[in-house]
This record gives structure tokens, sequence and C-alpha cells, in this order.
């Protein structure tokens, strides 16, 4: 039987190598036994500020459970399949986005990964509150958003990051992407910058508008804006693509991760079913 593959990206870029994992706790606390001779350590620099990003208009799509079909290929050639699905919920001003992706072996469904943000909804569009993922071996994780300090912290690292307008977590970023496109899709242009706080760091996602494609799935061929998030030196090094359908409300249809060692897996809907449950 061929090794389980650890997939390290199923809505979005997962931890780099270095930047997390089972096992990683926080650093110890300094020694606070300095001998009085010694000098004081110098201040750390001041975290610099997150440059303020692009506006849009936003028009989140109604609730709604979307099932995907998981290909994906090792970077070694190993072939696996199983099915994903992203769905989200909206009560009481709240909403909450759940996604997993597992591969079948055999008679048996293996989960791979498993997201959950919750948060609420602004003129921002999503505005996540709480981030968790879990990945197969590796330690949940959590990510926090602080709207009222304007910070994004970790329970895996001591980050503290300044928190900008429009910021999202791995869980959110397809649909917030949907969200825009349904605001107004003349936003599809240019360079789409989205902060999006993982589970050790924050960085800027900046998606290029690829064009428009038309793709198969099992809903028929579907005309879709292809929308691609190269790998960024220092920040990322795997490749995000997300093809989002205006024919089916904007959702994503198919999303698409190149890793760093040529691993690739893609995610192609198979059904979409709206579950609407009271969103304005």
């Amino acid at each position: 039987m061929p090794r389980l593959p650890l997939v390290d990206d199923a809505v979005a870029p997962a931890v780099e190598p270095g930047q997390g994992g089972a096992g990683e706790g926080n650093p110890p606390p300094e020694s606070t036994a300095l001998a009085a001779a010694e000098p004081a350590a110098p201040e750390a620099a001041p975290t610099p500020p997150v440059p303020e990003p692009r506006r849009y208009k936003v028009d989140v799509p109604p609730p709604a459970r979307v099932t995907l079909d998981v290909a994906r290929v090792d970077a070694d050639g190993t072939r696996w399949s199983g099915e994903a699905q992203l769905a989200w919920t909206f009560n009481d001003d709240r909403y909450r986005i759940d996604f997993e992706a597992g591969i079948r072996i055999v008679f048996t469904r293996v989960n791979l990964a498993v997201l959950t943000s919750e948060g609420a909804l602004g003129a921002t569009g999503f505005a996540p509150v709480r981030m968790t993922e879990k990945r197969r071996g590796r330690a949940l994780t959590a990510t926090h958003f602080d709207w009222g300090s304007n910070k994004i912290t970790f329970s895996s690292s001591q980050k503290n990051v300044p928190l900008t307008a429009g910021a999202q977590d791995k869980a959110s970023v397809p649909l917030q992407l949907a969200a825009i496109a349904r605001g107004d899709p003349t936003q599809l242009n240019g360079d789409i910058d989205i902060q999006v706080g993982e589970d050790r760091d924050a960085v800027v996602f900046r998606f290029v508008v690829v064009g428009k494609e038309e793709i198969d799935t099992k809903l028929g061929r579907l005309q879709t804006v292809h929308l691609s998030r190269p790998p960024k030196e220092g920040s990322y090094r795997s490749r995000l693509d997300v093809w989002l359908a205006p024919d089916k409300g904007w959702y994503p249809v198919q999303i698409r991760n190149t890793e760093s060692n040529g691993a690739v897996t893609t995610q192609t809907v198979n059904n979409i079913a709206l579950t609407d449950n009271g969103k304005r």
C-alpha cells in the first residue's frame, strides 16, 4: 500500500517547512536570572504595519454546501482520490465555515484536513474571529482575529500581526473571492490582495486574474473566471488556483494547490446545495 499523503493544501496553502507542525510549541521563556553586570537586551523592533489593502464591494453568496471530488498526485507520482466539502451557515449574525477533505482507501475514508472558521459578516465580507485547523499527523491549531485591538494571534506561535480590513483565514478565502466577484465582477482585474491569517503567521495573498476558462465538472461544462496566487518568495512557496463560476452564484467550483515539492491537489465541484438558513 502506498504511503498516505500528508496533504498540506486543501482550501489554501498550508504550513511551509519550518513554520509549524506537530511537536512544535511555544519557545521557552528566557531566563530571568541574568547577571547584574550583563547589559540589558535591546528592545525588539515593533512589527511594521501591514499596508492598507485595496477595498472591495462585496456580496456574500447564500449559505450552501459545496462538495468536490479530490484528485491528488504526490511528488513521486502516486495518485489518490477522495471527496471534500466546503459548507457555510449563518445564524444570529454569526457565520461558520466548515471544510474537510479526505481520500478513499479501499472501503475506508481517511480525513486529511479539517478547518473551521467562525466570525461575523461585515461591510468587507467575512470577518473571521477564530479559525481552527487539524491536519493528519499534526496537532490542532487556532488563529484568533481581534478586531477590537486590530491584531491576529496564534496558538502555535508568539507572533502578533496587525489586522487589516478584509482579512481572512484559509477556510474563508474561496468564499471571500466569491463575495468580491458578486459585489462587482469588474473588480476581478489587476491584483487582488487579501491578508490571510494562517496557523503561525499572516501574509498577504496576491491573486492575479488569469482569465475566462471552461472546465469539465459533474455539473457539466462550466464557464469560469480563473484566479491564481503564484508562489511568493519569502511568504509562501506553493501555488493556489481558484475557478469561480458566474452561472453558479460565483461559488468556487475548482480549487487547485501545487505544492513546492510538486504535489498537486485538485478539487472539482460535483454538487452545490443551497442551505438558506436565514441569512439576511
